[in-house]
């Protein structure tokens, strides 16, 4: 599994956690930016997980990002204020 796919599952992962039922996850949502200094992924759906839920964007975006589990991989999560979850690298997992 590569480190673009693990995260997906790991992001989808944490959004059925917090949502049941689960709204649709759309694949572009999801970008790992490995040529970036320093590396990190990006989740950009909260917008549109939102609009599904009736919530607000930076609500969803700190649930997710709380329920999401890296503790492997020594990613730092952040919630950007567009609603963006990043998970930034030192240097990327092998």
């Amino acid at each position: 599994m590569t480190l673009h796919e693990k995260l997906r599952q790991r992001f989808v992962d944490a959004i059925r956690k917090c949502y049941q039922p689960c709204p649709l996850i759309g694949e572009r949502w999801f970008a790992l930016h490995e040529n970036a200094t320093p590396p990190y992924f990006q989740f950009s759906g909260t917008g549109k997980l939102a609009k599904a839920l009736g919530s607000h964007p930076s609500s969803v975006a700190r649930k997710v990002a709380a329920a999401l589990d890296l503790s492997d991989l020594d990613g730092e999560v952040s919630v950007a204020d567009d609603g963006k979850i990043n998970v930034k690298f030192k240097k990327l997992p092998e």
